[in-house]
């Protein structure tokens, strides 16, 4: 297991619904990597987002416990009720059937690219003009917007679906795919730290904001106001900063 927040504290108590006041509450949070988001280093989870919640762990009633896991596995933790919570994560209607999403998005996401190794003569205008099937990898469960949604189901792409983003970049530079989708920040992340820059070439999808939410599991948000703890994140928070913060990466 892949813990933890460094000021996590570990009393628990319940959050009183009827009143403003918010006693000290443990939220154990599960996430994907996506660096610089959210990612492990020496078994302990790190990142941006991290760097919020330990803010807010230090100056609010609120602890969190963050447990860096494959997506998959982190959605059932959350569904079956075994964590409280989820970060980050697009809303769909479909998650909303088993996840609380409260109305506060915790990050907003800006542009999903589509990546090729340079000596591939394909290039990007719009889905509506590919003339041939594309192989593509992606990480698993990840969305990436409405555009990219509505050509996979139209067949313009194969998908292999991975665990990590690094495999998906492996995967191409050892030709087993055309291309890579993901969301434009983790991307220039990851092609940074893999020092894969001249090796391959970016092309963008789309830059539409892509709100993304800390999901509850519906046992916790019954017993706990999840708008009430989304208001207290708020306050050491702001869903834009890390465009800005993301760009420097």
């Amino acid at each position: 297991m892949l813990i933890v927040c460094t000021k996590v504290s570990s009393q628990t108590a319940d959050i009183n619904t009827n009143e403003t006041t918010l006693n000290e509450l443990v939220i154990n949070v599960v996430a994907p990597e996506l660096k610089p988001l959210v990612y492990n280093a020496d078994k302990v989870a790190v990142g941006l987002l991290i760097d919020t919640l330990n803010k807010v762990s230090e100056y609010s009633s609120l602890k969190f416990n963050v447990t860096v896991m494959p997506w998959g596995r982190a959605m059932l933790e959350v569904k079956n009720g075994h964590a409280d919570a989820i970060m980050p994560t697009l809303y769909t209607n479909e998650r909303a059937q088993s996840l609380v999403f409260p109305p506060q998005q915790f990050v907003n996401f800006y542009g999903s690219v589509l990546i090729k190794k340079v000596d591939n003569n394909f290039e990007f205008d719009s889905f509506d003009t590919m003339t041939s099937k594309k192989s593509v990898a992606k990480v698993r469960s990840v969305l990436l917007g409405e555009e990219f949604e509505k050509a996979k189901k139209e067949g313009l792409f194969t998908i292999a679906e991975v665990s990590r983003l690094e495999d998906a970049f492996n995967m191409l530079l050892l030709d087993r795919v055309d291309l890579v989708v993901t969301d434009g920040f983790a991307a220039y992340s990851s092609i940074k730290e893999m020092g894969i820059e001249d090796n391959i070439s970016v092309m963008s999808i789309s830059s539409l904001e892509e709100p993304s939410f800390i999901a509850f599991s519906p046992q916790f948000a019954k017993k706990h106001d999840v708008i009430e703890i989304m208001s207290i994140i708020d306050e050491f928070n702001n869903p834009d900063r890390y465009k800005k913060i993301l760009s420097s990466h």
